[in-house]
């Protein structure tokens, strides 16, 4: 007797090969039998004669951790079959925390957190975090990297220096005992403060903690433009000198002048390779980034934290110098308004004025009567920095280049997203609620980029592969229950920049551990997921 068999499905398991006709059949929460039945008993019965069964979507780059010690029910990845999510990306993360900094801390995550969230902050620690994730469970299962922006907050603040021996130490005690608790390594945001304040020989020798228990470094580089090769061989050099991992977050080449660098970074990628550097990358398939409205802006004017980023933008003097800046190539920084212009950025999500969200800084300016550059400065001082937007930046063919591409897997970067209550704010960036229905419905059926093995490779057994989740990613007997049902035919995506929160269609049944947490894109209300410990999969 089992408790779910999954009938007459093309089963494409995760591994990149061929599809094959059988029945899945599970028990207990595992894969129990994979083959041909006659006169099964079982609990629960789906026919999905014409159908896919994969396993459960794995989205290798994510940010839902922001709000999961608070929120358990986020709808937007689990009804676009993610089962597992690879988060504590971009040097961002809840944890370490010291109470000494915890208000700049709290700063630094403000953008990120749903107006109405209430986080409690009793955790001091990732794994006391992880802790609390647990006890009350989540819609997806999370594995976590640990934020070197965080942990640089807790040893020094926004401090725009080299860190001393000493705090050097405390980092790496702070990097070691996330490592202890369960981390998958640490992740850098080189274009954000703190983590830009950092250099080189800093990074190499966090990442030399990590290499000891076998932990990647994931990397949100300091350049995705007009110095990304530069960027992109510090990154390398990283891994060489530490003997860690490397994994790019969210590869692309930006800007209108920078079309085609996309070929010389996958030759890196692959040379790196050829040397015995482990390196790898993810790509979501959108033209349009999304980040803070405060990434616009020199790094120089975050030096401190946000209240002084907000009195020097009040400043008319500074406020001529940036917008000066803002139209200049500055060596050691990204500026990208210039990789796209004013009327390629677009407000998604603030907190107090709602008629911007949806609208792009030149509209915003040309009805205030203002240049964009006051505009911009005006409306970060209105929302304290509150505010997410959507960069129209990246060309087509290069993103094609980057699905298609062997060292590719799939990450949405987005959001933890609901249709309903406080996680279906704003306009957010239609990654958080599409990401895997859109490379399947659009790269897959209708542009032909990959084949749906090699996609359904890159968001299942590819990424368990990387990131260590050695219980999941593939349809093999012993493994974890975690499916999707979906249909080939009609799967595609919804959800725009207008109007994000529109659910995919084509996903029939998801399923966590051998239980229905979707049925025919209807939540069953189950939250089964928890949070994957690296140590305890070990």
């Amino acid at each position: 007797m089992f408790d779910l068999v999954i009938k007459n499905a093309k089963v494409i398991d995760g591994s990149g090969g061929p599809w094959y006709k059988a029945d899945v059949a599970v028990k207990d929460g595992k894969i129990s039998k994979i083959g041909k039945f006659k006169d099964v008993a079982a609990d629960n019965i789906i026919d999905a004669a014409g159908k896919v069964v994969s396993p459960g979507f794995i989205d290798a780059h994510s940010h839902s951790d922001f709000v999961a010690a608070a929120i358990n029910n986020a709808e937007g990845k689990i009804t676009q079959g993610v089962t597992t999510e690879v988060s504590g990306v971009c040097g961002i993360t809840a944890a370490p925390v010291n109470p000494d900094t915890i208000s700049q801390l709290k700063q630094y995550l403000g953008a990120f957190m749903p107006k109405g969230l209430k986080l409690n902050w009793e955790w001091r620690s990732l794994g006391d975090w992880m802790d609390i994730v647990d006890k009350q469970g989540n819609a997806t299962n999370l594995a976590m990297f640990v934020g070197h922006g965080s942990i640089r907050i807790a040893v020094m603040g926004f401090a725009n220096r080299a860190p001393s021996a000493g705090e050097l130490e405390d980092m790496k005690k702070l990097v070691r005992q996330s490592m202890e608790q369960g981390a998958l390594g640490i992740s850098t945001g080189l274009i954000y403060p703190p983590g830009c304040y950092s250099d080189k020989e800093e990074l190499i020798e966090l990442c030399k903690v990590i290499a000891e228990y076998g932990g990647i470094y994931v990397t949100h580089m300091r350049n995705e433009s007009g110095e990304i090769i530069p960027a992109l061989e510090e990154a390398i050099d990283i891994g060489r000198q530490s003997g860690c991992a490397v994994h790019i977050s969210h590869h692309k080449v930006a800007g209108r002048s920078n079309l085609g660098l996309i070929n010389k970074t996958l030759g890196m990628m692959e040379e790196a390779r050829l040397e015995g550097i482990d390196v790898t990358c993810d790509v979501y398939p959108y033209i349009a980034g999304s980040t803070l409205i405060s990434a616009l802006l020199p790094k120089w004017v975050h030096d401190g934290g946000v209240d002084k980023m907000l009195n020097r933008l009040k400043d008319s003097d500074i406020r001529d110098k940036i917008a000066k800046e803002l139209e200049e190539d500055v060596p050691g920084w990204e500026n990208l308004v210039k990789n796209g212009g004013w009327d390629k950025i677009m407000i998604c999500s603030c907190i107090n004025n709602k008629s911007w969200e949806g609208r792009t800084i030149k509209d915003i300016a040309d009805e205030l009567g203002v240049k964009p550059a006051e505009a911009l400065f005006d409306i970060i001082i209105s929302e304290r920095g509150d505010v997410t937007i959507a960069l129209f930046m990246m060309d087509e063919d290069d993103n094609k280049k980057i699905v298609a591409h062997r060292l590719s897997m799939i990450g949405s970067d987005g959001f933890a997203s609901s249709f309903s209550g406080i996680l279906s704010q704003g306009k957010p960036h239609p990654r958080s609620l599409a990401t895997f229905p859109r490379v399947l419905g659009r790269y897959v059926r209708e542009n032909k980029v990959i084949s749906l093995e090699t996609a359904i490779w890159k968001i299942t057994g590819f990424a368990a592969q990387r990131f260590g989740l050695h219980d999941r990613g593939l349809i093999r007997e012993g493994l974890q229950a975690d499916l999707v049902v979906f249909d080939p035919d009609t799967i595609i995506d919804k959800a725009d920049y207008k109007n994000p929160f529109q659910q995919a269609e084509g996903i029939d049944y998801v399923i966590m551990k051998g239980e229905i947490v979707v049925d025919h894109k209807v939540c069953t209300g189950k939250v089964l997921g928890c949070t994957l410990r690296y140590s305890s999969r070990a």
